[in-house]
């Protein structure tokens, strides 16, 4: 009996003996796995691996936001509102020389957060002056003045020496070409950017409006950044005609009467056209010299323009379309080359229209270009309201069949002030590109 109690704990003990050293080497493998032998490799269990957290990437900003700030440039203050609209909340006055920072932007305001108090609301885009040179023309002069915030005049003859310097300073890449002249004979001067036997053509044409000078301006600043940027897309020809409109900028920016500017300025104040009086009446010009409105002028639909009875300041469309030799000229321009798309520059409001007549697949390109042009910009897209007949890019399409859009770039009242110049320069300063990349994917 003994012997077998004995014999029964012997073997017991050796069980727990055996087992014990098995979990214990288990254990120290997971310790020390750098003591592993090759069995242990085989027969141990492998831990699980975790997949790394991947790292977020931040959404790059779009070109137009930069970090400089801004300071705000005013007489007294400005409304600060809760959303991008005269009609919402407001949430300060934000006094002048007050510095922001530029969140984003939404039709003619511009998001902005205040550094001294972290209040963030919408602010008109064109009292915002940056604090950092955000412009660095080395050619173009920029015509700011006597006060940044009064109406800058880029004129005609500081155009012709801006063009004459820009071919001294890029002789191999920028040819000058003649679309025709004006009333008063002055030369409609074409820039072409690049090899005219390039596969692809572009027009931009600026300034048809007199009061809109500043597109004549913007027009010129671009192209000076695309000969700076050596041509970014040599497979596309850009043709810029800064000012379509030299007459009428030129009356609208030295506010002299002449003969012919006096007998329609006595014809609108008769017929109640216009109320206002001396240099206020030249100071909203629009038409040429002989007081048409070339952008009412086109052949496009032009029988529909809603129209005064004679010459004006404003809105008479002529006697007929293209009646204007500035008409005249535009359309013979347009047609000297193969142009994938026209761009029209003007200044009233921001914002990018693309629309004319029945729908059609110019009209579906016109679109993708304006979206394309958007995405640069931050300009708001607009439907045709079907009230609008005779443009230059009316025309464009609908006879042409050019896509063909046109950009507002103002966020005040034309003649624009200076300081305006600051977030149409951000806003526009891509914009050549993202055609320049629209008409390689999309053009003929």
């Amino acid at each position: 009996m003994k012997l077998r109690i004995a014999s029964s704990l012997l073997a017991l003990l050796i069980m727990v003996m055996a087992g014990c050293g098995a979990k214990q080497e288990a254990v120290e493998t997971e310790q020390a796995a750098g003591a592993l032998d090759t069995a242990a490799v085989v027969t141990a269990s492998p831990a699980p691996t975790l997949a790394p957290t991947p790292t977020p990437v931040p959404t790059p900003k779009p070109n137009y936001i930069v970090d400089s700030a801004f300071q705000v440039v005013c007489e007294t203050s400005v409304n600060m509102r809760a959303e991008p609209s005269s009609k919402a909340a407001l949430v300060a006055e934000v006094p002048n020389g007050e510095r922001v920072e530029v969140l984003s932007y939404a039709e003619r305001y511009t998001e902005v957060k205040v550094i001294s108090s972290g209040q963030v609301g919408y602010i008109i885009g064109g009292y915002l002056k940056p604090e950092e040179d955000l412009l660095g023309f080395a050619v173009v002069t920029a015509p700011f003045g006597e006060t940044e915030d009064a109406a800058f005049n880029y004129t005609y003859d500081q155009m012709l020496l801006d063009i004459d310097a820009l071919v001294s300073a890029y002789p191999d890449k920028l040819a000058v070409e003649s679309a025709g002249k004006s009333v008063e004979g002055r030369e409609l001067k074409v820039l072409v950017l690049g090899d005219v036997n390039a596969k692809h053509h572009v027009f931009v044409q600026g300034a048809i409006h007199a009061r809109e000078h500043a597109t004549a301006f913007l027009s010129m600043a671009l192209a000076e950044k695309w000969l700076e940027d050596g041509l970014p897309y040599p497979e596309v020809c850009f043709h810029i005609l800064p000012m379509s409109n030299p007459d009428g900028a030129t009356v609208n920016q030295t506010l002299q009467f002449n003969k012919k500017i006096q007998a329609i300025y006595f014809d609108d104040g008769s017929t109640g056209r216009s109320t206002l009086a001396g240099a206020e009446y030249l100071a909203e010009w629009k038409a040429n010299i002989n007081g048409v409105d070339l952008n009412r002028n086109f052949d496009a639909m032009w029988d529909r323009v809603n129209t005064c009875p004679s010459p004006s300041y404003s809105d008479y469309r002529g006697d007929k379309a293209e009646s204007e030799p500035e008409t005249k000229a535009l359309v013979a321009y347009t047609k000297k080359y193969d142009f994938d798309a026209t761009v029209s520059y003007h200044a009233t409001g921001s914002m990018i229209y693309w629309e004319f007549g029945p729908n059609s697949p110019v009209n579906e390109a016109s679109l993708s270009l304006g979206r394309a042009v958007a995405g640069v910009s931050a300009y708001k897209m607009e439907n045709d309201d079907g009230s609008s007949f005779g443009g230059y890019k009316d025309w464009a399409s609908y006879k042409m069949n050019i896509p063909s859009i046109t950009i507002e770039i103002g966020t005040r009242a034309a003649p624009l002030p200076g300081t305006d110049f600051y977030n149409i320069w951000l806003r526009n300063r891509d914009v050549l590109t993202a055609i320049a990349k629209w008409v390689t994917e999309n053009g003929k």
